[in-house]
């Protein structure tokens, strides 16, 4: 009867007699963000687990990551599993948002490594992220639109989703307390929706730009640059941190060399471990770009492995591990940085300029930083 009993559980469970269950986590972000998160699985396992147990990634793809009608989907299915003690993602703030009413009504951990719109910081007590609200990235665009000595005319261009808008509206406020006033502004829509360059670039030069301000990412931008340029040679591009990702590789006709744009990581002088998991990636997926949603799906499944080992397995010990991180606890380690959380769930603020370069746009270099309090 013994063995049949464990042979019954073992078929039922999918795990070995006196084996104990998985640990369990999902997992909701773009390729490269599931890159990182895999690996970083693979990492802990390959230490030992979580005091001896596996942890096991429930990975949801296709759109649920950056949509977010299919985001509430994929929120519905994570929380209704009691096997999941916490999620890693959306990819992007529109999907986040829409996650994260799911996750705070049901109290599951909500881990948003890139999201970045100010309305996550009230999403509720179960909702962290990696990356600061763009109130603060809107500051240091506008800081660097006031620096720079030839006090270029700017035009302002955003995508039209919730990323942009509110990234929009931050920047404008922070050009308009400087005394900037954009000669044009005007959403744009991403995708299939992006038809009319011809005409979006001609408004855009009438205007006489110096410098056109980028609030999206770089698809649209790589085919709107060529026919912008013919108009307006000298123009430059300051681009947010939507602008960095696997889109940027795609430039046979390298029409993004010169872009400088936002990154969350310091490449000029990245920690001993940064440097270690961007060698890794160059291994596994040689040619491609080291983003920033690697590196931050793979520090968002460490920290939750981390949550539920100092904290507990179970959903609201995990939330509470987070939420002491900074105040009551030390910080969590990082790879690239120290990680502690506001009362908000968000993190100290910290940005980097980065410069598309001459010799490939796979090629990005370090030209300024700055970092808040």
């Amino acid at each position: 009867m013994r063995r049949f009993l464990c042979l019954l559980t073992t078929a039922l469970l999918g795990v070995g007699c006196g084996s104990p269950p998985p640990l369990r986590i999902g997992i909701v972000l773009d390729g490269d963000g599931e890159r990182g998160a895999t690996l970083a699985a693979n990492d802990v396992n390959g230490s030992g687990g979580i005091g001896g147990r596996h942890l096991e990634l429930r990975i949801l793809r296709g759109l649920s990551s950056t949509s977010a009608k299919v985001a509430l989907t994929a929120a519905e299915s994570l929380v209704s599993d009691p096997t999941i003690l916490g999620v890693v993602g959306h990819t992007n703030s529109s999907a986040s948002l829409a996650g994260a009413q799911v996750y705070n009504e049901h109290h599951l951990v909500q881990i948003a490594p890139t999201t970045t719109a100010p309305l996550y910081s009230e999403a509720g007590r179960y909702s962290f992220r990696l990356v600061a609200s763009d109130v603060h990235q809107g500051e240091f665009l506008a800081r660097l639109v006031l620096a720079d000595p030839t006090r270029p005319r700017v035009a302002l261009v955003y995508v039209d989703d919730d990323y942009g808008r509110a990234l929009h509206g931050t920047v404008t406020r922070g050009l308009s307390a400087r005394g900037i006033t954009a000669v044009y502004e005007a959403p744009y829509s991403e995708g299939e929706g992006f038809t009319d360059i011809d005409e979006f670039a001609h408004a855009i030069a009438r205007s006489r730009p110096g410098l056109l301000v980028w609030l999206g990412r770089a698809p649209e931008l790589r085919n709107l640059l060529p026919k912008l340029r013919a108009a307006v040679p000298r123009i430059r591009v300051l681009a947010s941190d939507g602008f960095s990702g696997p889109g940027m590789l795609i430039d046979s006709t390298h029409s993004i060399i010169g872009v400088r744009y936002v990154r969350f990581l310091d490449l000029g002088n990245p920690t001993p471990a940064v440097r270690a998991l961007r060698k890794r990636f160059e291994i596994n997926w040689a040619g491609e770009e080291f983003t920033d949603q690697y590196l931050m799906g793979y520090q968002g499944v460490r920290l939750l492995a981390e949550a539920i080992r100092a904290g507990g397995d179970n959903r609201e010990a995990i939330r509470q591990y987070l939420s002491e991180l900074g105040s009551t606890r030390p910080p969590f380690p990082g790879i690239a940085g120290p990680i502690a959380f506001d009362a908000h769930g968000d993190p100290n603020p910290s940005y980097y300029l980065a410069e598309v370069t001459v010799d490939g746009s796979k090629a990005v270099a370090p030209i300024a930083s700055r970092q808040r309090p």
